[in-house]
């Protein structure tokens, strides 16, 4: 007797980050991404755990910890095989000698885990299908960072496509995903991110267009722009846009931060950069900041670009600290702010309880996301034929079940927001 494919919903339930999915069929246990949350005192935490011999195979959406952070657990007492992008697997280096910098004390794992985790990567190709047993699983690019792909996996009793994150919007740095024809039309249960299953972002074209105005308005009165941004894809993303109406060629840009070992890195994978001349031509424009001499003796105007993204520490915090006392200069941040972190605060408050002091900048945020908004998501469950059933991860309670209402007034297919612990039978 076939055993019904099944679903254990191990993070990322009801919550943004630490996703984490394990899939288990008649002969094979997949894990679907194994990422990592953080408390409000920083501190990491791991979704629930499975037995490292109940897994054949890890895939591996892409880099950003939220997703990757917590699978070099797996690799304490065992080995399994890691499914990934060329371009993810040589991300994982820096993000990882980082993570553990700064959280490595609170981590169940060390350097040597790690290392066993890369010799174990197995790199794939969007378009590949790789068979695991009686199972296969095919990759295609999600459209949300550099190497980040979706997977379709076929068991002997069900089709189901995992997200990861995905994002259908073309942006200047990224080829948006194509969810059609092929593989998709045999899709029957769908594991969807829904970070913003609620919200509909503004055209991205009305985004850049308001950015750059709001840059040369600054510019143009001899101040210096602060763009915090992430060091993978926001920050190359906002340099490719600053290169494409030409401020680049009129005034000084900067780049600062992990952002300088992040782009050598995609320079070294131009296959997943949707124009990679653009990106090559930002970066020969620009400025790479070297030392603390060289961001002393940065003047207006300019535009610095600089990790990270939400002021919670590296050279953008400096920046901040010498740029935010004057009311010529602007921080434009274009990055998610999670609540508590500097960056909302200073969006909220107009000044941090670590700086004690007002800012006088001009501050404003500008909505470059690279997740797919409430219509994308639904454009995404609309494009799958033959779909039974939408299963929602990696989304806040009340923007998860916003977006179960939503699909489910529109369309003849079950929705079901995933909570931590759930096992879902796919029947």
């Amino acid at each position: 007797m076939i055993m019904n494919s099944k679903l254990r919903i191990l993070g990322g339930g009801m919550e943004v980050g630490r996703l984490a999915v394990f899939l288990e069929s008649d002969s094979v246990g997949l894990l679907l991404d194994y990422g990592v949350t953080f408390t409000e005192d920083g501190k990491p935490e791991l979704p629930e755990q499975v037995p490292p011999r109940s897994i054949d195979a890890i895939v591996l959406s892409h880099v950003h910890l939220d997703h990757s952070g917590g699978i070099p657990l797996y690799f304490i007492s065992s080995k399994v095989p890691i499914y990934t992008t060329k371009a993810t697997r040589d991300l994982m280096t820096p993000l990882f000698d980082d993570f553990l910098h700064i959280s490595g004390y609170y981590l169940p794992y060390e350097h040597v885990e790690v290392r066993k985790m890369m010799n174990c990567i197995n790199t794939i190709n969007y378009g590949e299908t790789v068979h695991i047993k009686d199972t296969s699983i095919s990759f295609h690019n999600a459209g949300h960072i550099p190497g980040s792909m979706l997977a379709i996996v076929h068991t002997k009793t069900s089709s189901i496509m995992f997200t990861g994150d995905v994002n259908t919007v073309e942006t200047r740095l990224m080829k948006p995903a194509n969810i059609r024809g092929g593989e998709f039309k045999d899709v029957e249960y769908l594991i969807l991110e829904a970070t913003y299953g609620s919200y509909d972002h503004p055209p991205r074209s009305e985004v850049e267009q308001l950015f750059i105005k709001s840059v040369l308005e600054v510019l143009d009165d001899n101040g210096i722009v602060l763009v915090p941004a992430f060091s993978l894809n926001r920050s190359q993303e906002i340099l490719c846009v600053l290169r494409s109406y030409g401020i680049t060629d009129a005034y000084p840009v900067y780049y600062d931060g992990m952002v300088r070992i992040i782009n050598e890195i995609l320079l070294a994978n131009k296959e997943f950069i949707k124009e990679p001349q653009v990106l090559v031509s930002a970066l020969k424009r620009a400025k790479k900041v070297r030392n603390w001499r060289d961001r002393r003796e940065i003047k207006g105007p300019a535009v610095i670009v600089a990790s990270s993204g939400m002021l919670k520490g590296g050279p953008s915090n400096y920046y901040l600290k010498t740029i935010g006392r004057s009311e010529k200069n602007a921080i434009f941040l274009v990055s998610f702010q999670a609540p508590g972190t500097p960056g909302r605060e200073i969006l909220e408050k107009g000044f941090t309880d670590s700086l004690r002091w007002r800012v006088k900048a001009r501050i404003e945020w500008f909505d470059f996301s690279s997740h797919s908004g409430r219509k994308e998501l639904f454009y995404i469950v609309k494009s799958l034929p033959n779909l039974k059933k939408v299963i929602v991860v990696h989304s806040e309670r009340e923007t998860a079940f916003k977006f179960k209402e939503f699909v489910e007034d529109s369309l003849d297919v079950e929705v079901q927001v995933a909570s931590n612990g759930d096992t879902i039978v796919l029947d």
